[in-house]
């Protein structure tokens, strides 16, 4: 079956938005779809929280809609909106702190914040854990949904990118909830990739213009990680084909050690097969000697977690939410996302974190305005947590 991906180095363009166009059109005769037969085109970025570095690139926003307009797609047919993290936080506010929502007004398209529209409700399925959820209306009414992720490492799904950021399709403090069905890294894969199965098959007009420009490593991933220049735009049909190559540029082995590209790729959700992905642009090797290593957080012992011990290794492995004193402003909103209502909080205190209930989602580390929230390894005490 086979799809094709654009590499373009950044570099060899006056602006990113012009390596944005020019990787776009790489691809193009690729398309299952007509863009002009596309009356309700539906932007998708990660706007997880707002911190710049945390967001996709407001020139990413710009890009798309360059090409779009290349293409004389009328701007009333063109929509972006998302979900954040966060529950008392509108995506829209994000968008104006990390300057998306300026190239939004500049060129006249609307803003839709997910939450303000009532979702619905569906049945996903073949689905493994995620067997009925709610997705966000305006993702439901598109006839061409737009992924624009960012590559950053994520504390529970280990990298979020291309399949990751259709998690943000869920309304608001529904996402948190969530985490009560994949409770391990492997079973919150499978709800990843349960959502993903949604997508691939209610939704099969998509782009995805991948933000490799600049990405996020480390262990404070996906909110406040280490960020590296890579210079590199993709583009293409295909998340998973997406995500692989991205990894493989950044010399990680996805399909192997990341939960829900193992499991989409085992379920047929997409091409995992570097020999079945047709790359356009700088060649594959190019860009892998253009990048330096993407720094994953414990591969060493995810690898040993699944080749020896599993669930031991996990249970001291396992990363848990750690509070830092002297940041935490006493908002309360990490109480508010914890699906597992493992954090106690009273006004003027201290947030309390009961290790016996935490599910080690660290969704209170994404959400938390203030970085006041670190991940830490559970140690031998791992052993006796029931997750």
């Amino acid at each position: 079956m086979g799809t094709k991906i654009a590499i373009v180095n950044v570099k060899e363009y006056d602006s990113i938005q012009d390596a944005i166009v020019a990787a776009i059109q790489l691809v193009e005769d690729s398309f299952k779809f007509n863009i002009l037969d596309c009356k309700n085109i539906l932007l998708k970025p990660n706007l997880l929280r707002a911190t710049k570095d945390a967001c996709t690139q407001p020139e990413f926003v710009d890009g798309t809609l360059a090409y779009l307009k290349q293409k004389k797609i009328p701007k009333e047919t063109i929509n972006i909106g998302d979900s954040p993290g966060q529950i008392n936080t509108f995506a829209s506010k994000i968008a104006q702190k990390v300057g998306i929502y300026d190239v939004v007004e500049r060129e006249g398209i609307n803003f839709i914040d997910f939450e303000r529209e009532v979702p619905v409700k569906v049945k996903i399925e073949g689905a493994l854990r995620f067997k009925e959820c709610y997705i966000s209306k305006p993702v439901i009414d598109c006839d061409l949904l737009i992924d624009l992720p960012k590559l950053k490492t994520h504390g529970e799904a280990t990298i979020t990118g291309a399949i990751k950021n259709y998690w943000g399709i869920i309304p608001g403090g529904l996402k948190a909830k969530t985490h009560l069905l994949g409770k391990t890294a492997d079973q919150f894969g499978e709800v990843l990739a349960d959502n993903y199965s949604w997508v691939v098959k209610n939704k099969p007009n998509r782009l995805i213009v991948y933000d490799l420009h600049t990405i996020m490593q480390g262990a404070m991933g996906p909110v406040s990680g280490r960020m590296k220049n890579w210079n590199l735009v993709l583009a293409g049909t295909d998340e998973l084909a997406l995500d692989t190559v991205a990894l493989e540029i950044g010399k990680y082995k996805g399909l192997q050690y990341v939960p829900h590209l193992k499991n989409a790729y085992e379920r047929g959700l997409g091409i995992g097969d570097l020999n079945e992905i047709e790359i356009v642009g700088i060649p594959l090797e190019e860009a892998k000697k253009m990048t330096p290593k993407f720094k994953v957080p414990g591969r060493r012992m995810t690898k040993l977690a699944t080749s020896i011990t599993g669930g031991i290794v996990y249970r001291i492995t396992k990363r848990i939410p750690t509070l830092i004193k002297k940041k935490c402003a006493q908002c309360g909103q990490c109480s508010e996302i914890c699906p597992a209502m493992a954090i106690e909080f009273k006004k003027n205190e201290y947030p309390r974190f009961n290790r016996d209930v935490c599910i080690s989602c660290l969704c209170c580390m994404e959400i938390c305005p203030q970085e006041a929230i670190k991940a830490k390894k559970r140690g031998f005490f791992g052993l006796f947590h029931k997750y």
